[in-house]
């Protein structure tokens, strides 16, 4: 937002040429050149002394096609002569036109009503993350044991930027200067992609860009909702969650300033504006007097119900061409509540019963439809060595059968990102992404035999997937409801403090570091 701020001021006319090429996302396109992120053209023009007290406008054209097409049409472009969208004024505004109209611009922004977003942990490294805390283990005793610097560095994977072996680290040992004894930092729950707790070490040694704040943030109430907000969002939950510090790509493998946490610290500090809050609670009680206080759990609930429990990416999906969701925020106390309390259920259903704003909430429990035939013995060699029937429901892991499992529990997705296959792919003796071609030692060191919290877990994912279509029905007769009423428009609230988007300040009294 500064650097948009700070072009505004120093140009008199900003042109934004658009050539897209998206394709990590759920609507793929051919790009202009050979990578997967979209790609786009900024002109910032001055022509002389810009008056910083006037932001320069910003325009906009989409150019759409083959490479051949882009192509042929920036060799043809004259921008005195192109049509152009003119992209909302602001100081901080996008240099993109807001898509689908008035209606939507007047929702309130999600980056207004939780306004301390930021990017999750970069580690920039594998090794470090895996399903498996004995092979964490077994991966540090490997670390620990080269005598030789430049091993040690090689398998520690040194990036060209961020920390290396000798990097000191607050008041903990440079990794350089471990010996074969040296004990690891605790392993703790990490979450690396939706729907999947992962393990990793809690040492800022080893990550790129570790989010100190989130990992202050952490504790046995805080609840991070992940979501897209500067990518399109595909088909699917619009937001998922984590109880534990989340991956930099853990909403779709694509990352962002996507995390945001209900609490700014681990005391509970909570991630909203009081003001809001008061003024809701006023609003809704000269309808409704008896009704309760707003709380910021009511309206973390709320707003997770319409991304996580409707049509809410299929419904919105012109409007969300314009990255950043935003939330219509019903007037109806009665209809809030009701929001409040499917976003309620889902947040219990999507941390695995972890989290519960509801005293009464029943206990986390797989049903008896979803069960192992035969548990897995063995660790699949990779994605050729699991098969689903939808016919039969069964899922086929290695050496294993598991029954019960719906299709639509295993088509679920998330923005492209189908859940089942994600999860299994990290869980086979290739594994997934860059850990299954990097030549690092430390990588390769995979566990050989399926462990039986993965039967577990397993069972638990298809439960909660298969649930949380069934709710979507209900999730949309509530949004129909909220659109069919009357809405409190974005101007109506309170414009949070550029203090309340700052992350909080981190206080660490153990090695963790402070940035």
């Amino acid at each position: 937002m500064g650097l948009r701020q700070l072009a505004r001021q120093m140009a008199d006319e900003i042109f934004v040429i658009d050539l897209g090429g998206d394709n990590l996302g759920a609507r793929p396109e051919e790009n202009i050149f050979d990578i997967q992120i979209p790609v786009a053209i900024v002109l910032l023009i001055r022509s002389g002394y810009s008056d910083i007290t006037a932001p320069a406008i910003a325009c906009y054209r989409r150019i759409t096609g083959t490479r051949a097409d882009k192509l042929s049409a920036l060799q043809q472009m004259n921008i005195a002569e192109q049509d152009w969208a003119i992209a909302p004024s602001g100081w901080l505004d996008p240099f993109v036109p807001t898509a689908g109209g008035i209606d939507w611009e007047s929702y309130p922004a999600l980056s207004d009503l939780l306004p301390w977003q930021q990017p999750g942990c970069i580690h920039a490294r594998t090794w470090p993350v895996s399903p498996s805390q004995s092979t964490l283990k077994k991966r540090w005793s490997m670390l620990v044991s080269a005598s030789d610097p430049q091993s040690r560095a090689e398998w520690f994977s040194t990036a060209k930027t961020g920390r290396n072996i000798k990097t000191k680290v607050r008041n903990l040992p440079r990794i350089s200067d471990l010996t074969a004894r040296s004990k690891p930092e605790e392993i703790v729950r990490y979450g690396y992609r939706s729907f999947d707790r992962q393990f990793t070490f809690d040492d800022p040694r080893l990550a790129k860009t570790e989010s100190p704040s989130l990992w202050a943030s952490a504790s046995p109430s805080q609840i991070f909702m992940v979501t897209s907000m500067t990518f399109r969002l595909g088909t699917g939950p619009a937001a998922t969650l984590s109880t534990a510090v989340p991956d930099y790509h853990y909403y779709n493998g694509r990352g962002g300033k996507d995390v945001i946490p209900l609490y700014r610290d681990a005391d509970g500090s909570e991630n909203i504006d009081p003001r809001l809050l008061e003024g809701l609670t006023a609003m809704y009680r000269e309808a409704a007097p008896a009704i309760s206080d707003v709380t910021a759990q009511s309206v973390f609930s709320y707003v997770y119900g319409i991304l996580a429990g409707a049509d809410y990416s299929e419904r919105f999906s012109e409007e969300l061409e314009t990255p950043g969701p935003r939330i219509p925020f019903t007037r109806d106390p009665g209809l809030f509540d009701q929001v409040a309390r499917h976003g309620e259920y889902l947040i219990w259903l999507h941390t695995y019963g972890e989290r519960s704003f509801d005293e009464k909430s029943k206990r986390f429990r797989v049903p008896s439809e979803i069960w192992w035939r035969k548990e897995p013995k063995r660790v699949p060699g990779d994605t050729s060595d699991y098969a689903y029937s939808a016919t039969n429901k069964q899922l086929i892991v290695g050496d294993g059968l598991l029954c019960g499992v719906p299709p639509e529990a295993w088509e679920f997705a998330v923005s492209g990102m189908q859940i089942i296959k994600k999860w299994l792919g990290y869980r086979t003796l290739r594994g997934s992404g860059r850990a299954a071609s990097t030549g690092n030692p430390l990588d390769q060191i995979r566990p050989k035999d399926w462990e039986a919290e993965w039967s577990v877990e397993l069972k638990q994912l298809v439960y909660v997937l298969a649930e949380s279509v069934k709710m979507r029905e209900a999730g949309r007769e509530l949004l129909d409801s909220i659109l069919a009423g009357s809405l409190i428009s974005a101007n109506e609230m309170p414009a949070p403090t550029q203090e309340m988007r700052t992350p909080p300040p981190v206080r660490f009294s153990s090695g963790r570091e402070m940035l």
